[in-house]
């Protein structure tokens, strides 16, 4: 017999890895379509609008979901204080990062496609905070179930809009626009939700000490929640930067399959985190053994994977893209070996996270940000896509690292 937190472990995990799961098919697919109908150019315009609006959103959320999880892990009775004042904080700042995106639209040598499509991502930030504080909420009532409803929803609106876009021969800036409509209507699916779920019921009493608008405490998390976006999306704001767009789309095209992946492990430790910040409180030591189990397995599942995945380089980019690509191959070959290496990278920093570490585990991260900041650009401009992806495995190894080292100097493997 499975156990009624066995059952909530997998109904969460399973919710989550589902969610991210379904909005990577999406988003794959859609970059399979913009690659085969509109070319690499316009993947690489599509790539880094994406990316812009994956920072953006970050920036407006300021790190309250990853906070309000941990704040309302064992306190039911302030979810409806903590879901308002992560409510009220994130429109405010989804508000300020549209305007200042607006601003630094016009500054960046961009293509007009490519600036328009960022307008249109600047206006749909307001609405995303709505659907990520109450998905937030969702989560820290150990309800992923209702994220993975209100994310299948908005994803499969946005691939059946895009879809009529390509076939009417739109522009990147008419795809980001139906991210804008779908985001309009996800947060008020995510609102309905919200009502209906009872999350709310009484008895509900005020947060204590609340003063300002931002929580005490809520700096370690807004770095941590930045740098996680950073970590998958800085490679190409910085090729944007430095390559043209021809490179960018290599290296989007190999990219695009090793993120399906990285986004799979996030969604494992992502779906163990409520429980296991709850165990750390209730029963530190079946927290701990659920940790290991979580490494142990998907530790090895990880490397026999990128070892298989890297030697059927070839193959997988010809069955995905129809085309026998060196070069995006080249690239897979080796970017899918950041796997493993994020995994442990991962679950360091959530072990820190769960310990109340978060400054440590915001280290990790931030060291992982900047060695792909100080190693990308230079590397790409000697070696093109293929030294990108070996900048980004240096990044990996020594990040996840230096989060052993951490972990292992407060005495836990």
């Amino acid at each position: 017999m499975i156990s009624a937190l066995g059952r909530r472990i997998l109904v969460n995990t399973g919710a989550l890895t589902g969610a991210n799961l379904w909005r990577i098919v999406v988003s794959f697919a859609l970059q399979l379509l913009v690659a085969r109908t509109l070319g690499l150019e316009s993947l690489g315009h599509y790539t880094v609008a994406m990316a812009f609006l994956n920072v953006s959103q970050v920036l407006s959320e300021v790190g309250l979901p990853l906070w309000l999880v941990r704040r309302l892990a064992n306190a039911a009775h302030h979810r409806r204080a903590g879901y308002m004042l992560t409510l009220r904080t994130q429109v405010v700042a989804a508000l300020i990062v549209a305007a200042g995106l607006a601003a630094l639209t016009t500054a960046l040598p961009y293509a007009a496609e490519l600036r328009t499509a960022l307008l249109w991502v600047a206006a749909s930030l307001p609405f995303f905070a709505v659907m990520s504080a109450t998905e937030s909420l969702f989560q820290a009532g150990e309800r992923l179930e209702l994220v993975l409803a209100v994310e299948a929803v908005t994803n499969l609106l946005i691939l059946g809009l895009s879809i009529g876009v390509l076939r009417q021969g739109g522009t990147v800036a008419a795809l980001l626009e139906m991210v804008l409509v779908a985001q309009i209507l996800s947060a008020g699916l995510a609102v309905m939700l919200l009502g209906r779920s009872r999350l709310l019921a009484a008895p509900q009493q005020p947060l204590p000490g609340r003063d300002g608008l931002l929580p005490a405490g809520i700096s370690p998390f807004f770095g941590l929640s930045l740098t996680d976006v950073l970590l998958q999306r800085l490679d190409i704001l910085l090729l944007s930067l430095v390559g043209d767009a021809r490179l960018v789309g290599i290296y989007s095209a190999a990219y695009a399959l090793v993120r399906v992946i990285v986004k799979l492990l996030q969604s494992v430790w992502r779906g163990l985190y409520p429980t296991l910040a709850r165990l750390h409180q209730q029963n530190a030591a079946q927290g701990d053994r659920l940790t290991r189990t979580a490494l142990r397995w998907g530790g090895a599942a990880c490397v026999v994977g990128a070892a298989l995945g890297s030697g059927l380089g070839p193959l997988v980019t010809r069955l995905v893209y129809g085309v026998a690509d060196a070069e995006v191959a080249a690239v897979w070959a080796w970017l899918v070996w950041s796997a493993p290496l994020f995994f442990v990278e991962l679950y360091a920093t959530t072990r820190l996270l769960v310990m109340g570490r978060a400054r440590a585990g915001l280290l990790v991260s931030t060291v992982h940000v900047a060695l792909v900041a100080a190693l990308l650009p230079g590397m790409a401009a000697w070696g093109g896509a293929t030294a990108a992806a070996w900048a980004g495995l240096i990044a990996h190894g020594m990040a996840a690292g230096l989060g052993v080292v951490l972990l292992r100097r407060r005495g836990n493997r």
